[in-house]
């Protein structure tokens, strides 16, 4: 199993920081409702090769541009999009490694505190009262397992 540590709490900060620092330099008044995500053309790998090759067109003839087509806007916005597109697959990354962090963090803790619920039955079974309120009080909560549900009251 892989080590884990606690986070000092000038590293837990420092992360919020830097977080809260990026969310500040994203547009802010940019609320996407899922009508509106679905109605947007998506600009993917294959997409973008006739992006770039049409802005590079574009500025190699300025003459055949229409009026109402900026090609610095274009030009600009490829630009961004790369740097967005390359953002998100570190974000990305990061995501999944905390996930899986996070997973195996969880895996742990249950393994020890199902092992712990399953000592308190077997020891509640031979009648050790202490025992006995302990699982009590664990059992409506415990639903351990893959496929386990847990009782609706």
């Amino acid at each position: 199993m892989a080590s884990f540590r606690s986070f000092v709490g000038s590293e837990l900060m420092s992360i919020k920081q830097h977080i809260a620092g990026l969310r500040n330099m994203l547009p802010q008044n940019i609320r996407l409702k899922p009508t509106e995500r679905r109605s947007m053309f998506k600009l993917n790998d294959k997409k973008r090769e006739f992006v770039e090759k049409a802005v590079q067109n574009m500025r190699k003839n300025p003459n055949t541009v229409p009026s109402y087509v900026d090609v610095t806007v274009c030009n600009n916005y490829v630009q961004l999009y790369k740097q967005y597109s390359e953002l998100l697959e570190e974000l990305q990354e990061v995501q999944t490694r905390m996930e899986d962090a996070k997973l195996l963090l969880g895996n742990e803790i249950l393994k020890q505190t199902r092992a712990y619920f399953h000592n308190s039955r077997t020891a509640a079974i031979s009648g050790n009262e202490p025992f006995d309120r302990i699982y009590n009080e664990l059992k409506p909560h415990y639903a351990v397992g893959r496929n386990s549900r847990r009782e609706v009251k």
